[in-house]
């Protein structure tokens, strides 16, 4: 009923203080305007809620106070006017704006008009305790500095006007804002401050009222009133924001209600309401706390509590729509709550909501009935209460006792008149939906289906069968994939017949074959019914009959039954109608037959007759040859299996495609008619996770029983082109080495009964690096004459008119890879026979590698390794060839060009031609050169010159030469301020003197003078004359310095150490590697003297 469900929209509200605004003309002056706007707007947890109100405004008027209740009878619990009036009407505090300035000339009459609306207000109150302030609206150039000498005056001022005004002094508030207000938020901000105090003030002083009556009211005629006290304590104390001393009041008002309170038939209404408004403060008040466990704990002790306190037997339904509010509300507070979990949310209260309206629709439909003409009135018995819960015929009655019997009964039938009229249906399903809503968002699907059967029942109930159907099409499907059969058993015949009162032919099909499927266990009856209505509906065109058919929907059925198309998924069917298509190979030549076998499992309970079966292929031109347009071929026994074959040729233009069976249809039904086509798609596929190896089955056992499981599954077959009867071999030696050309020998023989006329022969390396942009990597050719032709590609092809029966001929194929990825070369043989394509084909991994590496170095004349070069100085570039390769390479020759930079000192000729290397092997030759001058200091990445390296694979002589060629540069070269050249005699005899000549070199633009010490170290070599001396050289010229020397000891002896130090100019210093450069060893062998 309507008043058993309610929820006023009162206790919804979060309460805030209310604060009436009085004399702002917000329409005409903005100043005004833009207070209003910054007190009004929209802040959530602010602690008041204002009202703009006019100066004369009429407020609730006050009753007469009690001085004692002991003689009181409380007419009920809790009116249904109250909690709007105080969160509405009576304010707790009144502020007028008024402009006002200290310095105003006429302050004394705006005084007096000030003091008049004050006085109008305070008597409009009518006895309230609410505040009354005032805010002066002054002109900022006159508001008091901290310096200001009149700010005493003004104090006294102000003291005044609240002693004239009868208000207390923190009552009186200025705000400078005129003309224009600077910061005005800032303002607002700290006389909000002002107004929270004083209606904090206010609703205290109504809690220490209330709390006053309790020390005279008693537990035996006033058990109404402590409730309400405690309701409204907590009330207060929610309006003045104290939410402890809140949820304190509502928890004692409900312990006291449950467990002292008197509840009988009477007053059972009344005592549910208010504690579904008790439990509804303290739920709302702990989860906006967060605390969702106390809540909920409270909640089911309360649901407990009043679960079986029913109340009148004749208005039971009552009592279900009631707990039905509770759910729902609790539902609704719940889903402000973040801290839902999947065992604990929303869509339980919901869920069971909708159930308790479930039984209240049921209570309904077998207790209610409608009044169509009555002797009395029953609008009087559905007027408004005064107080929540109460009946209307029997206001403020707590007896318990009914006083007049017909009226009650007059009562109880206007009340069950007005639930027959309620839409149960449109209730249930608005809760069912928000629970589908919740266990969806929590992922609880097995939940979520269920409460979808109970909308498509309650959707079904309310004879909105296109929605129902979508429910039970889905849960349907849902269950039938996880394979609940026994659910799908309870839930079938429902959805069947929601389907023939919707009208709905294709549904009606769909649910009659589940039905039919062997794995649902329903009676052998039923099945037998279904099938029966079914080959009517298909067959025979006589729509289905049912128990609670009805004239409008034979006719609709009639309607239905003409000339469409029931296209039915037969995958999702397993078990029912089964279907394996086979190709008996893998793969089919052109010039041989297709065989195709199509193996149908009938699960039907009676025999069927189908009318077609069609066979679709991926190539069109397929279509038609594999279909059955005889019905006496597809008339199948229950239980029985047949495999239909199919033979048919394949064309030749489908070389080297698949061949791929998309569908395969069984009609059943007239075509010209109303039909059903059954289609597997999915089911024809292989899911290789599950597939046996490839091994050709038993079809048949030895009792001739085909074993449906052992039946194999191959939906695609390649139709390849004529195989070639020749025998195509290569020989050949890896790895292939980089820029050769590398000789592969192709054997071909001729296996074909006859000669062979017109064969192609085609090479190619297909690009298979996606990293490689460049298509000019590898070169086909069949004669290495063709190797610098501007044809050379990386495809070659040649002919041959005629290979002879049994003949072999041999070809030789060569490749050139400029880089050392790995790469494959096709080589493929293509001729006609017998008006066919024939291709034989090979592939040839081959895997490139460098045949050698070089590194090369520079030396000093006495073999030291030189970082840099000097410029005019000579060095020795020495060459190391290295061979990486498995093959065995012959250098053939070298050759070395310098650069113009570069002068050679000898003759430059191959050290190391004619050499054959082996792997890791190395071979090294010296060129003695020298720079040339540079016109800066130092010279970077100077170009050496080019050397070039002619060879050749060491296995195939007859190959041509191949040259590589390397460019030596990255050498820096620098200007050295002096260089000394020794001359020296390679070996001296003993004990005879000889003669070694210094000369000094000076590169630079001044004159130099050195100081030239010959220090002896031993006496094994002895120098003739003096040591020491001192030279001088001009620019860019040299001077000779000469030493007699003779040896004592034969052998590799140690020279004297030659020092040279710079006099002039001072400088300059002379670098130290100058004298690593110098001989420091000779060579003595015995004299001719000694030796005779």
């Amino acid at each position: 009923m309507a008043w058993a469900c309610i929820m006023p929209e009162e206790l919804s509200v979060v309460p805030r203080g209310l604060v009436c605004l009085a004399n702002l003309d917000t329409r005409h002056q903005s100043v005004h305007r833009s207070i209003w706007e910054l007190l009004d707007k929209e802040r959530p947890t602010g602690p008041l809620r204002y009202r703009l109100v006019d100066i004369d405004e009429q407020y609730p008027h006050s009753k007469a106070k009690r001085a004692t209740y002991e003689w009181y009878v409380p007419k009920g619990i809790l009116k249904t006017n109250w909690m709007h009036k105080h969160l509405h009407l009576i304010p707790s505090l009144v502020v007028i704006f008024f402009e006002l300035d200290w310095n105003d000339p006429s302050f004394k009459e705006k005084q007096n008009e000030l003091k008049d609306k004050i006085d109008m207000v305070r008597t409009n109150l009518d006895g309230r305790d609410a505040t009354i302030s005032v805010v002066l609206l002054q002109n900022k150039n006159s508001f008091p500095t901290v310096d200001d000498v009149y700010s005493s005056e003004r104090d006294q001022m102000a003291n005044t006007l609240c002693t004239y005004f009868d208000i207390p002094k923190r009552s009186l508030c200025v705000l400078p804002v005129l003309p224009q207000p600077d910061n005005l938020s800032a303002w607002i901000d700290r006389l909000e401050q002002t107004f929270i105090e004083s209606s904090q003030n206010y609703y205290m002083n109504e809690i220490r009222r209330v709390k006053k009556h309790k020390e005279t009211l008693n537990n035996i005629t006033h058990q109404l009133l402590h409730i309400r006290h405690q309701f409204k304590v907590g009330f207060f104390s929610e309006l003045k924001q104290d939410i402890p001393s809140a949820v304190k009041a509502y928890k004692n008002a409900y312990s006291y209600l449950t467990e002292n309170a008197r509840i009988h038939d009477t007053n059972i209404l009344e005592m549910k309401m208010i504690a579904g408004f008790l439990t509804y403060k303290i739920c709302r008040i702990s989860f906006e706390l967060s605390q969702p466990v106390e809540a909920i704990n409270h909640f089911r002790r309360h649901a407990d509590i009043f679960k079986s306190k029913g109340g009148p037997v004749d208005l039971a339904f009552e009592h279900k729509a009631w707990l039905s509010k509770q759910f729902q509300t609790f539902g609704d507070l719940f889903t402000r709550c973040p801290q839902a979990i999947q065992t604990q949310h929303p869509g339980f209260y919901y869920q069971e909501s909708a159930y308790q309206s479930m039984a209240r629709k049921q209570i309904a439909h077998t207790t209610c009935r409608r009044i169509e003409q009555a002797d009395f009135d029953s609008s009087e018995f559905l007027k408004p209460t005064e107080f929540y819960g109460q009946r209307p015929w029997r206001q403020h009655h707590q007896s318990m006792e009914i006083s007049d019997a017909q009226k009650e009964r007059e009562a109880i039938a206007a009340l069950r008149d007005a639930e027959s009229r309620v839409n149960h249906s449109e209730l249930i399903i608005s809760l069912l939906v928000q629970a589908i809503t919740n266990f969806k968002k929590h992922s609880s699907n097995r939940m979520k289906l269920y409460l979808m059967y109970n909308l498509a029942e309650e959707y079904a109930s309310s004879k909105d069968y296109e929605k129902a159907l979508n429910y039970y099409n889905h849960i349907v499907q849902a269950y039938r994939t996880e394979q609940w059969w026994p659910i799908l058993e309870a839930i079938l015949p429902s959805a069947l017949k929601c389907a023939y009162l919707g009208a709905s032919l294709q549904d009606w099909i769909r649910f009659s074959l589940e039905i039919l499927n062997p794995n649902i266990n329903l009676p052998a009856q039923v099945k037998t019914q279904t099938q029966t209505d079914l080959e009517n509906l298909i067959l025979k065109n006589i729509p289905p009959q049912d128990d609670s058919a009805i004239t409008a929907e034979n006719d609709k059925w009639i309607a239905l039954l003409t000339k469409q198309a029931i296209t039915i998924d037969a995958d999702t069917f397993n078990g029912l109608f089964e279907c394996k298509v086979y190709f008996t190979h893998e793969a089919v030549s052109v010039d041989c037959e297709i065989t195709l076998q199509v193996a149908l499992k009938n699960g039907f309970l009676l025999p069927i007759q189908f009318n077609q079966l069609l066979v679709s292929f991926s190539l069109k031109e397929y279509d038609g040859l594999a279909n059955i347009t005889d019905p006496k071929q597809l008339s199948f026994a229950p239980n029985e299996q047949r495999i239909l074959s199919f033979n048919f040729t394949p064309k030749n233009d489908h070389i080297q495609r698949i061949l791929e069976i998309t569908s395969v249809s069984l009609i059943y039904g007239d075509m010209n008619q109303t039909h059903i086509d059954f289609q597997w798609r999915n089911s024809l596929q292989i899911h290789p996770s599950f597939q046996q190896p490839a091994l050709t089955p038993k079809w048949r056992t030895k009792a001739g029983h085909i074993l449906w499981e052992n039946l194999p599954m191959r939906r695609k077959t390649n139709v390849l082109m004529r195989a070639a009867e020749v025998q195509l071999t290569v020989e050949h030696q890896l790895p292939v080495l980089l820029y050769e050309s590398y000789p592969i020998k192709i054997h071909i023989k001729n296996c074909e009964n006859v000669d062979i006329h017109t064969a192609t022969l085609t090479c190619t390396c297909p690009n298979t690096d996606d990293n490689v942009q460049t298509l000019d990597d590898t070169f086909l050719f069949y004669s290495t004459s063709d190797s610098n032709s501007e044809e050379t590609t990386s495809i070659c092809s040649m002919t041959f008119e005629t290979i002879n029966k049994d003949a072999e001929i041999e070809q030789d194929l060569y490749i050139r890879c400029n880089n050392n990825r790995s790469r494959e070369i096709i080589i493929r043989l293509s001729y006609e026979r017998l008006n066919l394509h024939c291709m034989k084909e090979i592939t040839v991994p081959l895997s490139v590698v460098n045949p050698f590496s070089i590194q090369f170095q520079t030396m000093g004349m006495m073999m030291e390794p030189l970082s840099s070069l000097r410029a005019q100085e000579p060095f020795i570039l020495m060459i190391d060839t290295k061979c990486t390769s498995t093959i065995p390479i012959t250098i053939v020759n070298s050759n070395f060009k310098p650069s113009q930079f570069i002068i050679n000192e000898c003759a430059i000729e191959s050290q190391i031609n004619n050499t054959q290397l082996k792997l890791d092997e190395v071979v090294t030759e010296g060129f003695c050169l020298r720079t040339q001058p540079i016109a800066t200091p130092t010279v970077q990445n100077l170009l050496v010159g080019e050397y070039s390296l002619y060879w050749k694979r060491s296995s195939h002589p007859h190959i041509p030469d191949l040259c590589t060629t390397f460019s030596l540069s990255d050498f820096n070269v620098e200007q050295q301020q002096v260089f000394i050249e020794v001359s020296i005699p390679n070996q001296v005899p003993l004990q005879e003197p000889f003669q070694i000549k210094y000369r000094i070199h000076n590169r630079s633009n001044i004159v130099h003078e050195y100081k030239i010490n010959l220090e002896q170290i031993n006496l094994i070599v002895a120098v003739s004359g003096s040591t020491l001396t001192s030279l001088l050289v001009p620019p860019h010229s040299s001077s000779d310095v000469n030493y007699t020397l003779i040896a004592t000891l034969c052998g590799f002896v140690q020279l004297p150490k030659f020092k040279l130090s710079m006099i002039r100019p001072q400088t300059q210093e002379i670098d130290e590697s100058l004298e690593r450069t110098l001989p420091t060893h000779i060579f003595v062998i015995p004299s001719l003297k000694n030796e005779q």
